[in-house]
């Protein structure tokens, strides 16, 4: 049995819509914060966002391991096994979340920084709120209650940026601080009513010790990959200026919205991979089809990036040029959407219940996490400051993904030669959109502003027109770019009742 792109993509656009929708409004919002908000006032929101992003990190892992479990039980027909797993974990997750919050809160007053300060008592109640709003949404999303976890993510991508529109004039950085507490508290509100998990306080320490065994190996992954992404503004944070930090934490913000397209079609198809490979004959058939899939992703981020950078060159140009600084931080990022996309597939296939190889995941990104660090630190005594880091964190995460594809080689590929021949057709696209990158900083340095956006524009349009028939027709079915068509409009209505 074949996983559907389609059916993946039926799904996933609820959520690129959703997430369209929301970089729309959040870009406005964004670019309007950038008038009101000085580099050096963003600097302090980066510092406080860090800490919200750590806390989110650490946990005892019993959400990881009962959300790998679900899907496989559920596929069965196991329903009430499923129900016991989720109560179990989720009891714990809950209980959990009480020392984060005291941390943070007690943390608040070793600052001096009045704005610091206050701050940090916010984030500890942002936390909170969102973290159950997250479980919550975990949850329905592992029951495959798409269309409910699309309506709660529209509340979080339209509501938050409008009430930091409304805001920010008068609270400045803590209307970006308050604006996601109330949203937050407004989602799991909404799940608690449309999205029940018919959840109930459920303890059994012999259940809740074997879950996190199994969880607390997929939260130190998870952690040490945050950790990885988060150690670049770690750095800029204790190396350089709040002004230095408000310019990457603005390119960085942008680059998250945007990465949430690709995440929206990966995070769909999780359960569907994993409930698909739990039935298949053997490892190989369980993720044929994710050879196939890590093609789409390839080719469709690494058509994105350079479209996005001409993007983000204009607005900063028309809109915010106070943040000039950020166009080279943000064009250098962009290739992380690409990366961090082609990671996920390798990354499932390790984690999944049938692999079990979660611990190489943990490995990998450990060494890599040791190794940015230093070479960012390095870099930064250089003297190379923040496109430095950029570069160090880009190339690093490249690594990290050929290494990753190539520990899952056996799971996958039943020879050397599909292997290789598939990281070739996989990375040839990421080479002609990192070439666009140089291409683009001729034009800049060669023409104005009307001419930079136009060449490169009908650049792109040749050079994907010509590569992807020459090269990848075998892998994109013309059925299917026409059903994927459909379903764009189709998508659009995702205010109907969920399941």
């Amino acid at each position: 049995m074949t996983i559907s792109i389609t059916h993946i993509a039926k799904n996933s656009l609820k959520f690129s819509v959703v997430q369209i929708v929301g970089a729309v409004v959040g870009m406005l919002a964004s670019l309007y914060v950038a008038t009101v908000v000085l580099p050096a006032e963003y600097g302090v929101y980066g510092f406080l966002v860090l800490w919200l992003n750590y806390a989110v990190l650490i946990g005892p892992g019993m959400l990881s391991g009962g959300s790998r479990e679900m899907p496989g039980l559920l596929g069965k027909g196991r329903t009430e096994a499923a129900l016991r797993i989720q109560n179990i974990s989720l009891s714990v997750e809950i209980i959990w979340l009480v020392v984060p919050f005291v941390v943070i809160l007690c943390s608040a007053f070793f600052f001096s920084d009045f704005t610091v300060r206050i701050g940090m008592i916010i984030i500890a109640f942002v936390y909170l709120v969102s973290r159950l709003a997250n479980y919550w949404g975990v949850f329905n999303f592992i029951r495959e209650k798409f269309n409910t976890v699309a309506i709660g993510s529209l509340i979080i991508v339209i509501v938050q940026p409008v009430l930091v529109l409304v805001a920010v004039t008068w609270l400045k950085v803590y209307a970006l601080l308050l604006a996601p507490l109330i949203v937050n508290a407004v989602q799991w509100f909404y799940y608690t009513r449309k999205g029940s998990l018919d959840f109930k306080f459920t303890f059994d320490r012999r259940e809740a010790l074997r879950l996190f065994k199994v969880g607390i190996i997929l939260q130190a992954g998870g952690l040490v990959f945050a950790a990885y992404q988060l150690i670049d503004r770690t750095i800029i944070a204790s190396m350089l200026t709040q002004a230095d930090l408000g310019l990457y934490t603005f390119a960085m913000v942008v680059i998250i919205v945007i990465m949430s397209l690709p995440s929206s079609f990966t995070g769909v198809l999780q359960p569907i991979l994993w409930r698909h490979a739990e039935k298949a004959a053997n490892v190989i058939e369980g993720f044929r089809d994710a050879k196939r899939i890590a093609m789409y992703l390839a080719l469709g981020t690494a058509i994105l990036v350079p479209l996005i950078q001409v993007g983000f060159y204009l607005v900063v140009n028309v809109i915010t040029p106070k943040y000039m600084g950020s166009i080279d931080i943000f064009n250098i990022l962009s290739y992380n959407i690409f990366l961090a996309a082609m990671v996920v597939i390798p990354n499932l296939i390790l984690g999944s219940e049938i692999v079990n190889k979660q611990k190489r995941v943990l490995v990998f990104y450990t060494i890599g996490l040791i190794i940015n660090t230093v070479v960012n630190i390095f870099i930064v005594n250089l003297g190379y400051g923040m496109v430095g880091v950029a570069w160090v964190t880009v190339a690093s995460q490249g690594l990290m993904t050929l290494a990753i594809y190539w520990a899952t080689r056996q799971y996958m590929f039943t020879d050397k030669k599909e292997y290789l021949r598939l990281q070739a057709k996989m990375w040839f696209p990421f080479l002609i959109a990192l070439g666009f990158f140089f291409f683009q900083q001729y034009l800049e340095r060669s023409f104005g502003l009307r001419s930079v956006i136009g060449i490169s524009l009908a650049a792109q349009l040749v050079a994907w027109g010509m590569i992807i028939p020459i090269f990848y027709r075998d892998y994109i079915a013309g059925k299917e770019v026409k059903v994927l068509g459909t379903l764009i409009k189709d998508s659009l209505r995702i205010g109907k009742k969920g399941k």
